[in-house]
Protein backbone atom coordinates (compact mmCIF):
# COMPACT_ATOMS: atom_id res chain seq x y z
CA UNK A 1 0.00 0.00 0.00
CA UNK A 2 3.04 2.10 0.95
CA UNK A 3 4.46 2.20 -2.40
CA UNK A 4 1.18 2.50 -3.84
CA UNK A 5 1.02 5.85 -2.63
CA UNK A 6 4.41 6.62 -3.78
CA UNK A 7 3.55 6.00 -7.09
CA UNK A 8 0.57 8.32 -7.06
CA UNK A 9 2.16 10.86 -5.22
CA UNK A 10 5.34 10.97 -7.70
CA UNK A 11 2.29 10.94 -10.72
CA UNK A 12 0.88 13.83 -9.66
CA UNK A 13 4.29 16.08 -9.15
CA UNK A 14 5.17 14.76 -12.79
CA UNK A 15 3.60 17.97 -15.01
CA UNK A 16 3.00 17.43 -19.08
CA UNK A 17 4.55 20.69 -20.37
CA UNK A 18 7.54 22.38 -22.01
CA UNK A 19 9.62 24.84 -21.62
CA UNK A 20 12.38 27.12 -23.40
CA UNK A 21 14.88 29.15 -22.27
CA UNK A 22 16.60 31.65 -24.59
CA UNK A 23 19.41 33.01 -23.10
CA UNK A 24 21.53 35.74 -24.99
CA UNK A 25 24.27 37.63 -24.64
CA UNK A 26 25.01 40.52 -26.60
CA UNK A 27 28.37 42.80 -26.42
CA UNK A 28 29.16 45.54 -28.60
CA UNK A 29 32.03 47.29 -28.67
CA UNK A 30 33.13 50.41 -30.54
CA UNK A 31 35.88 52.42 -30.88
CA UNK A 32 35.90 55.70 -31.97
CA UNK A 33 39.57 57.17 -33.04
CA UNK A 34 39.70 60.58 -34.06
CA UNK A 35 43.30 62.37 -35.04
CA UNK A 36 43.47 66.15 -35.49
CA UNK A 37 46.51 67.28 -37.40
CA UNK A 38 46.76 70.89 -37.94
CA UNK A 39 49.86 72.59 -39.70
CA UNK A 40 50.85 76.21 -40.18
CA UNK A 41 53.70 76.81 -41.94
CA UNK A 42 54.73 81.14 -42.53
CA UNK A 43 58.44 82.13 -44.17
CA UNK A 44 58.50 85.08 -44.77
CA UNK A 45 61.75 86.71 -46.64
CA UNK A 46 62.34 90.27 -46.56
CA UNK A 47 65.11 91.62 -48.76
CA UNK A 48 65.76 96.00 -48.40
CA UNK A 49 68.71 96.76 -49.96
CA UNK A 50 69.02 100.65 -50.42
CA UNK A 51 71.89 101.93 -52.80
CA UNK A 52 73.06 105.23 -52.23
CA UNK A 53 75.21 106.58 -55.46
CA UNK A 54 76.15 110.60 -54.41
CA UNK A 55 78.57 112.74 -55.86
CA UNK A 56 79.71 115.85 -54.53
CA UNK A 57 82.00 118.09 -55.65
CA UNK A 58 83.10 121.00 -53.25
CA UNK A 59 85.17 124.28 -54.63
CA UNK A 60 86.35 126.41 -52.13
CA UNK A 61 87.59 129.92 -53.26
CA UNK A 62 90.37 131.90 -51.27
CA UNK A 63 90.91 135.12 -52.21
CA UNK A 64 94.57 136.19 -52.12
CA UNK A 65 94.66 139.12 -54.34
CA UNK A 66 91.60 140.98 -56.21
CA UNK A 67 94.08 142.46 -58.49
CA UNK A 68 95.28 139.32 -60.40
CA UNK A 69 92.36 137.77 -62.41
CA UNK A 70 92.00 133.77 -62.81
CA UNK A 71 89.62 131.34 -65.04
CA UNK A 72 88.28 128.13 -62.94
CA UNK A 73 85.23 126.00 -64.68
CA UNK A 74 84.73 128.83 -67.11
CA UNK A 75 84.51 131.26 -64.53
CA UNK A 76 86.92 134.13 -63.57
CA UNK A 77 88.54 134.79 -60.37
CA UNK A 78 91.10 137.65 -59.45
CA UNK A 79 93.84 136.46 -57.30
CA UNK A 80 92.43 133.42 -55.24
CA UNK A 81 92.80 129.98 -53.77
CA UNK A 82 90.89 127.24 -55.15
CA UNK A 83 90.58 124.19 -53.66
CA UNK A 84 88.13 121.47 -55.00
CA UNK A 85 87.01 118.57 -53.28
CA UNK A 86 85.48 115.68 -54.87
CA UNK A 87 83.26 113.06 -53.06
CA UNK A 88 81.83 110.07 -53.85
CA UNK A 89 79.56 107.67 -51.68
CA UNK A 90 78.57 104.14 -52.79
CA UNK A 91 76.50 103.34 -49.60
CA UNK A 92 74.92 100.21 -50.11
CA UNK A 93 72.47 99.53 -46.97
CA UNK A 94 71.26 95.89 -46.92
CA UNK A 95 68.67 94.04 -44.85
CA UNK A 96 67.97 90.16 -44.99
CA UNK A 97 65.42 89.60 -42.42
CA UNK A 98 64.18 85.82 -42.71
CA UNK A 99 61.05 84.44 -40.64
CA UNK A 100 60.15 81.10 -40.45
CA UNK A 101 57.15 79.64 -37.91
CA UNK A 102 56.12 76.17 -38.33
CA UNK A 103 53.36 74.66 -36.09
CA UNK A 104 52.19 71.18 -35.97
CA UNK A 105 49.64 70.34 -33.96
CA UNK A 106 48.36 67.57 -33.21
CA UNK A 107 45.26 65.49 -31.32
CA UNK A 108 44.39 62.08 -30.84
CA UNK A 109 41.16 61.65 -29.18
CA UNK A 110 40.09 57.59 -28.20
CA UNK A 111 36.53 57.23 -27.31
CA UNK A 112 35.51 53.05 -26.33
CA UNK A 113 32.41 51.95 -25.70
CA UNK A 114 31.25 49.04 -24.41
CA UNK A 115 28.00 47.71 -24.54
CA UNK A 116 26.77 44.69 -22.80
CA UNK A 117 23.34 43.45 -22.96
CA UNK A 118 22.03 40.25 -21.36
CA UNK A 119 18.58 38.59 -22.28
CA UNK A 120 16.97 36.07 -20.79
CA UNK A 121 13.67 34.84 -22.09
CA UNK A 122 11.85 31.90 -20.08
CA UNK A 123 8.50 30.23 -22.50
CA UNK A 124 6.52 28.00 -20.92
CA UNK A 125 4.04 25.94 -22.44
CA UNK A 126 1.76 24.10 -20.23
CA UNK A 127 0.06 21.04 -22.82
CA UNK A 128 -4.25 22.05 -22.61
CA UNK A 129 -4.59 18.35 -20.98
CA UNK A 130 -2.86 19.35 -18.06
CA UNK A 131 -5.97 20.01 -16.31
CA UNK A 132 -7.71 16.99 -17.07
CA UNK A 133 -5.04 15.13 -15.70
CA UNK A 134 -4.71 17.10 -12.94
CA UNK A 135 -8.42 16.36 -11.99
CA UNK A 136 -8.35 12.83 -13.11
CA UNK A 137 -5.41 12.50 -10.43
CA UNK A 138 -6.69 14.43 -7.90
CA UNK A 139 -10.63 11.99 -8.52
CA UNK A 140 -8.48 9.39 -8.32
CA UNK A 141 -6.44 10.55 -4.82
CA UNK A 142 -10.02 11.07 -3.33
CA UNK A 143 -11.21 7.07 -4.28
CA UNK A 144 -7.92 5.64 -2.80
CA UNK A 145 -8.17 7.54 0.29
CA UNK A 146 -11.64 6.14 0.65
CA UNK A 147 -10.81 2.63 -0.46
CA UNK A 148 -8.07 2.71 2.11
CA UNK A 149 -10.59 4.49 5.10
CA UNK A 150 -12.67 1.61 3.79
CA UNK A 151 -10.37 -1.42 3.96
CA UNK A 152 -8.14 -0.30 6.28
CA UNK A 153 -9.12 -2.82 8.68
CA UNK A 154 -8.57 -5.77 6.10
CA UNK A 155 -5.14 -4.93 5.09
CA UNK A 156 -3.67 -4.63 8.45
Amino acid sequence: MKNLILILASTLLIACGARKVNKEDKTEDKTTVEVVTQKDSVNEVVNTEIKYNVETQEIEVTPIDSTKEFVVADKKYFNARVKIKNKKDNTIYSKDNKVSKTSLKRAKTVIKETKKEKVKTVDKKEAKTIMFYLSLWIVLLILVVWLYKKFKSKLL
